[in-house]
């Protein structure tokens, strides 16, 4: 045998090695999946769902997904089990990353976006458009009886697997933070404790949309709070009746029936500060009632003549004058 013909059987292994590195190296980088160029939700709303499931689920959506390697990876895993919640596929992640991540329960965290001025109904449909539980399991964890758990306006980056009871802790987590020691000391020289002046707020800000107005609406239901009077807020009449079911929103004008309607939240009837609030509140209108006084204002209405805007008295007779004007006004 020639020299050379030996040197070629020396070298042909190691060719044979390279081959099979780059072809382990390619596998490996090998993408999950390589039908779209977006990332891909994948939501496993049961704990322990089997990984080929959760697949097919991903194929079923998604017709011209290729997703053998990660079919063949989840085989020889032994088709293990996916922990509960919501995982998103990178269209450039590799197919063993992507299962180590469903395999861990590795979430993808998701954006919870809550506006302000959202009643009940609104919060508890925003939530379920989020996370898994039912409507009647969110409703009742943030919701006790008449009492609601704060929701500050806000983008929340949560885990949708989070349970009723971890959603409203994460919800009250936001709650403390907001109220930081300058917010507590001025809530205690205002004689409230920040629930309720949250409550107040959400009151303060269903009675106005301009910010100049909002110390000003405050310091009329501080006067009366101080004085022992009932509110007689319209918003809480508002709620009430929407929350028996007693009329369509919107409500553009409250009636003397309406303000005898039975319910907890109603001002007219009740004295004192409703048992929750009546909608998230925008933490700019818990900031005006912290900086409010009571005034001795004790009522307002509409100004006919500045839309938007109302009029304030210290005496009923003062304000009859100014209710009277309106009515002219709107009855033209």
């Amino acid at each position: 045998m020639s020299r050379k013909s030996r040197a070629a059987r020396r070298i042909r292994p190691w060719w044979l090695i390279v081959v099979f590195a780059l072809a382990a190296v390619g596998v490996g980088l090998w993408p999950s999946q390589d039908f779209t160029s977006v990332r891909v939700p994948v939501p496993v709303p049961v704990d322990g769902t089997p990984v080929l499931n959760v697949l097919d689920s991903i194929a079923k959506h998604n017709p011209d997904a290729h997703l053998n390697l990660l079919r063949a990876g989840a085989v020889l895993q032994g088709n293990f089990k996916v922990p509960r919640g919501y995982y998103e596929i990178s269209p450039s992640e590799p197919w063993w990353r992507t299962l180590r991540k469903l395999k861990m329960g590795y979430e993808t965290p998701r954006q919870l976006m809550v506006r302000g001025y959202q009643g009940r109904t609104a919060v508890v449909q925003r939530l379920g458009e989020v996370f898994f539980e039912s409507a009647h399991a969110l409703d009742s964890a943030l919701y006790h009886g008449d009492s609601i758990v704060p929701v500050l306006p806000n983008t929340y980056e949560i885990y949708a697997s989070l349970s009723p009871r971890e959603v409203v802790q994460r919800m009250a987590r936001e709650f403390d933070a907001f109220w930081n020691t300058d917010r507590f000391e001025a809530a205690q020289r205002l004689g409230l404790s920040r629930y309720e002046v949250t409550v107040l707020a959400s009151i303060v800000q269903a009675e106005s949309k301009e910010p100049e107005e909002w110390p000003r609406i405050a310091g009329v239901y501080l006067t009366r709070l101080k004085q022992g009077k009932r509110l007689e807020a319209d918003p809480t009449v508002v709620y009430a009746v929407l929350d028996r079911g007693l009329a369509e929103a919107p409500i553009r004008r409250v009636t003397g029936s309406m303000l005898r309607v039975p319910h907890p939240f109603n001002t007219y009837r009740n004295k004192g500060l409703p048992p929750g609030p009546l909608a998230t509140v925008h933490p700019p209108v818990i900031d005006s009632v912290l900086a409010s006084t009571a005034t001795g204002e004790l009522f307002f209405c509409a100004n006919p003549s500045k839309p938007g805007f109302h009029l304030f008295s210290k005496s009923y007779a003062e304000h009859l004058l100014n209710r009277n004007r309106y009515l002219r006004a709107i009855t033209r």
